[in-house]
């Protein structure tokens, strides 16, 4: 274990030589989450902002500067200290302040840097935040997680004859999902603790898998497949789904049905190119998203507590592809914003600083120290100083289960993934000081070299630092392929431990919102 982690802090050095050059030890910098915010004329962009500890926190001191004198900065104080900034320096509050710059609907379409200052104890830290303003945006069809010569590709691999595709597609045709003889069973109410969940997984999953058999093989009983069962919910669900779960379900089916639908509405056409799935079942498959899933999720229905932060990152997969789907701006916006803002409170960097990103549902009052890294906090009392953690990419489930980790990794892809298409490349920014693309890396990496060094056994023993010494291996269909892909056989970067553990899993399985990911984005360009 000693000599795997010594690997992992080559690697994990590396990365960070490699890919940005931002000084750690500089204590002038300051942190904001995200870096970028894309926002629409007339909307709003939010940044976190990470002061330094120790003096009172006053945003007075705040100075945000470089924006047009028609954008209209406002800085409040995030936790307990709430808008009137009234807490004490020393209380288990965190150094936080809100940003938030309203955009003029007059504004122009561009890119606009705004330059932040805060002086403390004699000393003036400096950040920069970006707003990425929009009067309209330009979805690209089909677009959701696979375009459409990334749709050709699946086609074309499966007639090279290439093993590796072809099993993949076999296995995917030969499963429940794939049947030519699928029945849906829909149902009005869903209650996410009953066996309708199940069916509605199952459903979801099925659409999926058989309109992806129909880009394989151009064989019309799976596109029709897919449309009936797509119809048989939309006709029968009528309520918001209900049980302990139902944010899960909202969030991991979400993710599924715009993939099935996209597919199916953008490709499977007449001989003169016209869509075969009717436009009034297309629109009320809308309306279906919109309702039961997209303003579900949107509705905030829990503000503080442990979830998991697989749960947030699959939140903002579903808004992102909905939004796509309904070509809606302000719920495929939401999922960025989701995006960008789970990636630091999900996998940490020692780049970071000692205090990492609060995750996205917290409400004020929550955002503490204690409730981050205390005891019973959101990091499973790991201390983060540790030095076994290396450069970093330890995850805020990693002392939950491994298995955990990785349906937070695939949910993080299955958004990017949509959002590179729609030509936001997520992984190419950089956040608290790291770049996308290496925080995710060395996620993978670190993560993966237990799995791998584990083999077979539940448990894990690791250094006492990490997780008590023991982490649980958990289980997860989700293996990583789709980043891999991205950051490996796109951006030429070398993943080792990422590489090893997929070679002993392709292809992958199907389940939840993790669905033949070889056979869709196995070297996918």
């Amino acid at each position: 274990m000693i000599k795997l982690l010594n690997t992992f802090k080559k690697f994990t050095n590396f990365i960070f030589i490699t890919l940005f050059f931002t000084p750690a030890a500089y204590p002038e910098v300051l942190k904001s989450v995200p870096s970028t915010f894309t926002a629409k004329t007339g909307g709003e962009a939010r940044f976190l902002l990470f002061l330094p500890e120790g003096g009172a926190i006053l945003p007075n001191n705040v100075h945000v500067d470089g924006l047009p004198s028609d954008f209209t900065p406002l800085l409040t104080c995030t936790g307990k200290k709430g808008d009137k900034c009234n807490a004490q320096a020393g209380t288990d509050d965190l150094p936080i302040l809100t940003l938030k710059v309203a955009v003029p609907s007059s504004a122009e379409e561009r890119k606009y840097t705004a330059t932040i200052t805060y002086e403390h104890e004699g000393i003036i830290y400096k950040s920069t935040a970006v707003i990425d303003v929009r009067e309209k945006i330009k979805f690209t069809h089909p677009g959701i997680m696979l375009n459409k010569a990334m749709l050709e590709q699946i086609n074309a691999h499966l007639q090279s004859g290439n093993p590796v595709w072809s099993r993949a597609t076999q296995i995917a045709s030969e499963s429940f999902y794939g049947s030519k003889s699928y029945q849906p069973s829909p149902h009005s109410t869903v209650s996410a603790d009953g066996n309708e969940a199940t069916d509605l997984r199952n459903d979801a999953i099925a659409a999926y898998t058989q309109a992806l058999l129909w880009s394989a093989t151009h064989d019309e009983t799976y596109a029709r497949n897919a449309i009936r069962i797509m119809n048989a919910w939309s006709e029968m669900l009528s309520t918001d789904f209900t049980g302990s779960n139902r944010f899960n379900l909202a969030a991991w089916m979400g993710d599924v049905w715009p993939r099935a639908a996209e597919i199916i509405r953008y490709t499977y056409r007449d001989k003169d190119g016209n869509a075969i799935w009717r436009s009034d079942e297309i629109a009320r498959f809308e309306d279906m998203l919109n309702k039961y899933y997209a303003r579900f999720i949107l509705g905030d229905f829990y503000t503080s507590g442990m979830y998991g932060g697989n749960l947030i990152a699959s939140q903002a997969a579903a808004l992102i592809n909905i939004g796509v789907f309904n070509n809606d701006a302000e719920t495929f916006l939401a999922g960025i914003e989701k995006w960008r803002r789970m990636l630091p409170a999900y996998i940490y960097m020692k780049n970071d600083g000692d205090i990492p990103a609060p995750p996205v549902f917290w409400r004020n009052n929550y955002i503490n120290r204690t409730n981050l890294l205390g005891r019973n906090g959101y990091w499973y009392d790991q201390n983060l100083k540790a030095d076994e953690i290396g450069e970093g990419g330890i995850s805020q489930e990693t002392c939950r289960d491994l298995g955990h980790v990785l349906w937070g990794f695939s949910a993080l892809a299955n958004g990017s993934e949509t959002a590179r298409i729609q030509g936001i490349d997520l992984h190419a920014e950089t956040t608290m000081g790291t770049s996308n693309t290496a925080r995710l890396s060395a996620g993978l990496e670190f993560n993966l070299a237990f799995l791998n060094a584990n083999e077979s056994n539940k448990t894990i023993a690791a250094p006492a630092a990490l997780c008590g010494g023991v982490i649980n291996a958990g289980q997860s269909p989700g293996k990583g392929e789709i980043l891999f892909n991205d950051i490996v056989m796109r951006r030429g970067l070398s993943l080792p431990e990422t590489s090893r553990y997929l070679e002993n899993q392709r292809p992958t399985s199907a389940s939840y919102f993790m669905i033949w990911e070889t056979m869709s984005h196995y070297s996918n360009p």
